[in-house]
């Protein structure tokens, strides 16, 4: 079903209400508050049309603490008119607004965003739709909401802030900036301003170091790098959630309190269409992405959880298993999930970090559809290191039909993991 068609499922029960047994209006005699609260749960565009149900709903809408307003279909300056003119309510607790950057001009957005902050909102979604198009800056009252304490952000660009415009979220605990520029010098600006930031996420072009080490009460880092290179200085996080491809590069420069961490290293497009060199020793591909993955896990060798999504990431240490580069010991680790597709080429890798983390407890393997390398392609690494390639992927005891393998990979690795496999 359809946004819009849930929307106006919605609005249709609320009318529907007035029409109970023996004709009584029993949703009318509701205190305004409970009204309120339901029409915090719909879009405020159907909010707004029951004002013309009776006198009794006429105000009703307008001191409701949540306001969800999508722009589109509507334009930007009857939606601020209305609610400029008829809200009333002095604090609002969340504000959600979705528009386009190409429908609507910078200024209407802007006094959208100016009316939530005066209203002192403490929870602010801003959804700015073809922001790739059409860049949009944010006015400069938006970094001097002392009331907000969560903060949402999906497109955007915070490239500059004004030297004289101090970024003051004083409450803020939650932030997170999704498909948006972000330059390292307005992200310092942003967290010096953010004292009391808990949870951090950061989905962001342009941002080249991740400096957080004056964040004083930050736990929570979610990263997702594209194309650029990252360094990132978190010395007092406890959980880190890392995604990058084999295009760009992340470092963990300094994450000595981390206790849990969820790492997504995937294949790109471009490696797709690189696939014949990636075993020629000339181009150097397989051996930096075995380097660029196991010095992520070189990191993380203190965490207590672990959880490694994808085939890819596996088959590189795979790859670094059998070609006998050093692997990182994760004497700390209780908790290891696996979200991965079965095949013989993650064997290996699964093995070692099974051996590799003597005071594992939990296991937890999921099987996912997840892009990969070709397991020929790997074997042709192999082959030009001069390696065995005919049992490296399939050893003896792994039977391979498919409707056994899971369960015999199962055995198998439990059974290697105590073993001196590959060394």
């Amino acid at each position: 079903m359809s946004d819009d068609c849930r929307e106006n499922h919605s609005y249709r029960k609320i009318k529907r209400a007035r029409d109970s047994t023996n004709g009584v209006d029993s949703i009318s005699s509701l205190p305004d508050v409970i009204l309120q609260h339901i029409f915090s749960l719909i879009p405020t565009k159907y909010a707004i049309r029951t004002s013309v149900l009776s006198k009794r709903w006429k105000h009703v809408w307008s001191e409701t603490p949540s306001l969800d307003i999508d722009c589109y279909r509507y334009k930007p300056d009857s939606v601020y008119e209305t609610i400029a003119r008829r809200y009333s309510s002095p604090k609002i607790t969340t504000f959600r607004l979705s528009i386009s950057t190409t429908e609507a001009k910078p200024k209407q957005i802007d006094s959208l965003i100016e009316f939530a902050v005066s209203h002192s909102t403490e929870k602010l979604s801003l959804e700015l739709r073809h922001a790739y198009a059409v860049a949009y800056r944010f006015p400069e009252v938006f970094f001097t909401s002392c009331s907000l304490k969560q903060l949402f952000v999906e497109s955007g660009t915070i490239d500059t802030i004004p030297g004289h415009v101090t970024v003051s979220w004083r409450s803020l605990k939650t932030l997170s900036l999704r498909g948006c520029v972000l330059s390292d010098e307005a992200c310092a600006k942003i967290l010096s301003g953010s004292p009391l930031l808990e949870c951090l996420t950061l989905f962001c072009d342009k941002l080249e170091r991740l400096d957080l080490s004056e964040c004083l009460m930050l736990k929570r880092l979610d990263v997702q790098c594209w194309e650029q290179e990252l360094q990132i200085v978190a010395p007092r996080i406890s959980f880190l959630s890392l995604t990058h491809s084999d295009e760009s590069k992340c470092e963990l420069a300094d994450v000595s309190s981390l206790t849990e961490a969820n790492v997504n290293i995937y294949c790109s497009r471009r490696l797709g269409f690189l696939y014949d060199d990636f075993g020629d020793p000339e181009t150097g591909l397989a051996d930096s992405l075995q380097v660029l993955i196991l010095q992520t896990l070189e990191k993380l060798q203190s965490v207590e959880k672990l959880t490694l999504c994808g085939a890819f990431c596996l088959q590189i240490l795979s790859l670094a298993v059998v070609c006998g580069v050093p692997f990182p010991m994760f004497k700390k680790m209780e908790a290891l999930t696996l979200e991965m597709a079965i095949y013989p080429s993650i064997v290996p890798g699964v093995a070692k970090l099974l051996q590799n983390s003597p005071r594992l407890k939990t296991i937890k393997f999921e099987t996912v559809d997840c892009k990969m390398l070709e397991e020929t392609r790997l074997t042709n690494y192999l082959y030009w290191k001069g390696l065995e390639t005919r049992q490296c992927w399939k050893p003896k005891d792994l039977d391979g039909s498919e409707p056994e393998l899971m369960s015999s990979v199962m055995k198998f690795l439990l059974k290697k993991s105590g073993d001196d496999w590959y060394k």
